[in-house]
């Protein structure tokens, strides 16, 4: 009997986990951010938030903007198009991004490190990205693929499981590749809430930055916080 139940049991949360009508997180694509990627998801009303802000257009498309990149004085726009056929999810997107406070930094290191002479930083450039999801009732599992030319040529590929607890609750892991640096890896695990007008998610991004500057740990940063607030209008 024990094993009757734990069977019986097992095949109950397997059956709910991919009964498609309880999959609520994933009919509303909020601002279409996971953590440290996109959600293959259509932006279908104006979203304010920090990591991004879009206006749908008409079919699919979307311009949208960074809102903590803006603040950081890396002024930013692009434009986004997605597509669900089904339980699948496509999504392509660009953006420019023009750095405006490279003055501001160049004093303050120079200030800091005065054998520093001249400081410039070249932060300015294309980057793109594409997408394709798959929903499978509470769960969502997905590809993206980034490139982008700032200073450096990088390229990323990143996947990512989406699973809905409850309501409007996820929890969402990610783990990927860069490409231009042999290989290291990058990921990031947390929760997202994606409700009909709040949204937020939290977590931690594993992105094992090094910048010489710093004048802590050497310059490395192995570990940032994901976090994000937005405001969906409808």
């Amino acid at each position: 009997m024990g094993r009757l139940a734990a069977s019986g049991l097992f095949l109950w949360a397997l059956v709910s986990l991919f009964q498609p009508g309880v999959a609520h997180a994933f009919n509303h694509a909020g601002n279409a951010r996971l953590l440290s990627s996109d959600e293959a998801a259509v932006i279908k009303h104006p979203v304010l938030g920090l990591q991004r802000s879009a206006v749908p257009i008409a079919l699919g498309f979307a311009v949208d903007t960074s809102v903590l990149a803006d603040a950081a004085l890396a002024a930013n726009l692009g434009v986004r198009w997605g597509l669900e056929a089904g339980p699948h999810r496509f999504v392509v997107g660009a953006r420019y991004t023009k750095f405006l406070g490279n003055d501001i930094l160049a004093d303050f290191v120079t200030s800091q490190e005065p054998a520093v002479k001249n400081f410039e930083i070249d932060f300015q450039g294309p980057s793109a990205y594409a997408l394709y999801g798959l929903q499978l009732g509470r769960v969502l599992v997905q590809a993206e693929v980034r490139h982008w030319r700032y200073q450096t040529t990088t390229t990323t590929a990143t996947g990512a499981v989406v699973l809905n607890l409850i309501g409007h609750l996820s929890i969402v892991g990610e783990l990927g590749v860069r490409f231009k640096e042999g290989y290291p890896l990058r990921g990031a695990a947390g929760i997202r809430y994606a409700g009909e007008n709040f949204g937020f998610s939290l977590g931690a991004a594993y992105v094992d930055l090094t910048e010489p500057l710093l004048p802590i740990n050497d310059g490395r940063i192995p570990v940032l916080p994901a976090f994000d607030l937005s405001w969906t209008f409808q």
